[in-house]
């Protein structure tokens, strides 16, 4: 049996990577690519690396990019609700009507501490690379695109993410 990428409990979160993740996890590059086969723990990391993201680049907007919705439903969203509603509880997501998570209070206070500002809303955005319209007219601070190779994820949602990343010069991970 695999061992869990995550364990955690009320203070502590410890992080079990294997070698490809450990790489992505060190790389201080501004674009980072996790490639790899089926179940190699792609998805699973991604939820982490914004989540870090998150903490040092502070209080705004990040995106999670995924070919279609249906693939956002089917692992990302799960894998990404445990990391931030269950396991670090940082805020909630909502379907309707714009896909995001948004930051609580408690939870932003306890993920950025001192630099906490309660006037600054701290989201995570979902989009859809089918549909890059569908992405224009955010300032995002980080982005996770994920399956980014498959056929479905357009060119043109490539260049609407760098748009919506270039304010902050914002970190890309991508997986697939």
């Amino acid at each position: 049996m695999a061992q869990e990428l995550c364990e955690w409990n009320n203070t502590t979160v410890r992080l079990n990577l294997h070698k490809g993740q450990t790489a992505a996890w060190d790389s201080d590059r501004r674009f980072v690519a996790m490639l790899a086969g089926t179940q190699g723990g792609k998805t699973s990391f991604g939820p982490h690396w914004l989540y870090r993201e998150i903490q040092r680049k502070g209080q705004g907007d990040y995106l999670i990019v995924t070919p279609t919705f249906p693939l956002l439903e089917l692992k990302l969203l799960p894998s990404f609700r445990l990391v931030f509603e269950r396991c670090y509880r940082l805020g909630r997501f909502s379907g309707a009507p714009l896909r995001k998570f948004v930051f609580s209070a408690a939870g932003a206070r306890r993920l950025f501490g001192a630099r906490y500002d309660p006037r600054l809303e701290t989201r995570v955005l979902f989009g859809h690379a089918g549909k890059p319209e569908s992405l224009e007219s955010a300032t995002a601070k980080a982005a996770w695109l994920d399956e980014a190779g498959q056929r479905q994820f357009k060119a043109g949602a490539w260049e609407a993410i760098l748009r919506r990343l270039a304010l902050h010069m914002g970190r890309v991970l991508i997986t697939t």
